[in-house]
């Protein structure tokens, strides 16, 4: 006699899924190609890095002091187009002084010292130095740092990305035909995250000259490069 079984709904259901898991291109050839995207921008913007620092007995006269320093760089750059948006805080502290003393063998206190950066953007490039000589002139003890980026870094990084994945497509194409194949379908693509711009470090001596020196600043940045990486995956077709 014939008996026919029901199969239950949960292991029909599970070996739908295991068959629907199988790879669409099972048994296939793949290439795998790493290229990357090369194009140069010229800056058009600067990034500086103001320091604003007060050193005194008490935190609340250090602060009082960087306070007013702040004040007047900040008027500074108004005067001179910078928008009270593009001069922000990008950090505040007030610490406390120490010094060794070798004769006692002990450390002594020496009062507090207030340090107030702000993180100016300058986007009329060719002001760049009359900003940071007003910035100066107004009481900043310091410009740490330098960057300079470009309003059309978008635009340019686009360009390097599709550089960067013809030149995956043409290294692809020269594998496959030297392993006697042709290249297929497009099957994966990706790509890295591309660098900022680079920044300048200004150590404290270059700063103490720059401070101490009457001649005007004059900044100067060369064009600079956006590179990406793609990692572009093909599949292989036999001839």
């Amino acid at each position: 006699m014939f008996v026919q079984r029901r199969i239950p709904a949960v292991v029909f259901l599970t070996l739908c899924l295991m068959v629907s898991a199988v790879p669409l291109y099972a048994g296939a050839q793949f290439v795998t190609v790493s290229a990357q995207g090369v194009v140069s921008v010229k800056p058009d913007i600067a990034n500086l890095q103001v320091r604003l620092a007060g050193t005194a007995g008490s935190a609340e006269r250090a602060t009082a002091i960087a306070a007013n320093k702040y004040k007047a760089v900040q008027q500074a750059l108004r005067t001179n187009g910078v928008k009270a948006s593009d001069a922000v805080t990008s950090s505040f502290s007030v610490q406390e002084q120490w010094e060794w003393d070798n004769s006692t063998r002990k450390r002594i206190f020496k009062g507090y010292t207030a340090t107030h950066m702000l993180r100016v953007t300058v986007r009329q490039l060719d002001r760049t130095g009359k900003v940071i000589d007003a910035a100066v002139k107004a009481g900043a003890d310091g410009i740490p740092t330098i960057g300079f980026s470009s309003s059309i870094y978008p635009e340019k990084r686009r360009e390097a990305l599709a550089e960067a994945v013809r030149n995956a497509q043409k290294d692809a194409r020269a594998m496959a035909s030297a392993a006697g194949m042709s290249l297929g379908s497009l099957q994966e693509i990706s790509s890295g995250a591309s660098p900022v711009f680079p920044v300048a470090n200004m150590v404290r001596g270059a700063e103490e000259k720059m401070l101490a020196s009457p001649v005007s600043t004059d900044i100067s940045p060369g064009e600079q490069q956006i590179r990406v990486t793609v990692m572009c995956r093909w599949i292989l077709e036999g001839r």
